[in-house]
């Protein structure tokens, strides 16, 4: 292993499980958009279906710069702000959405997660700076 491949090592896991969370979820949501929507509190499982197949592109994009030979930091960087527009999202959804309470603790959870995805990755980018 090489020296640069150490420094990144940690980064590129970060990204991989974002990319594997994030396709995963997408995945769900476009196999079963119309009884998530329901559970949550959505009328049509359009925003499901959308929201999935966004999450899908991102998941490739992670999967991409993951794997590149040189990291992009530029878009660790997108990937941490979207990231952390996801969780302020999510936060005004939950307080001002129509959603049902188990629709609430849905996108509390996956805000949790994707704020923690955020975290490995400025860590990562940070130690990938620091280096």
């Amino acid at each position: 292993m090489t020296r640069d491949t150490d420094r990144t090592t940690f980064l590129r896991r970060s990204l991989l499980l974002d990319g594997v969370a994030s396709a995963a979820c997408g995945a769900l949501l476009l196999v079963a958009a119309r009884p998530i929507s329901t559970l949550i509190g959505l009328d049509a499982p359009g925003i499901a279906i959308a929201v999935g197949v966004g999450l899908l592109v991102y998941a490739a994009a992670l999967f991409w710069n993951a794997r590149r030979s040189r990291i992009s930091r530029g878009e660790v960087l997108t990937a941490v702000v979207l990231n952390a527009v996801w969780v302020a999202a999510s936060l005004v959804l939950i307080v001002d959405g129509p959603l049902t309470m188990p629709g609430n603790v849905l996108v509390a959870a996956v805000a949790l997660a994707v704020l923690l995805f955020a975290v490995l990755e400025a860590i990562g980018l940070r130690r990938l700076r620091e280096a």
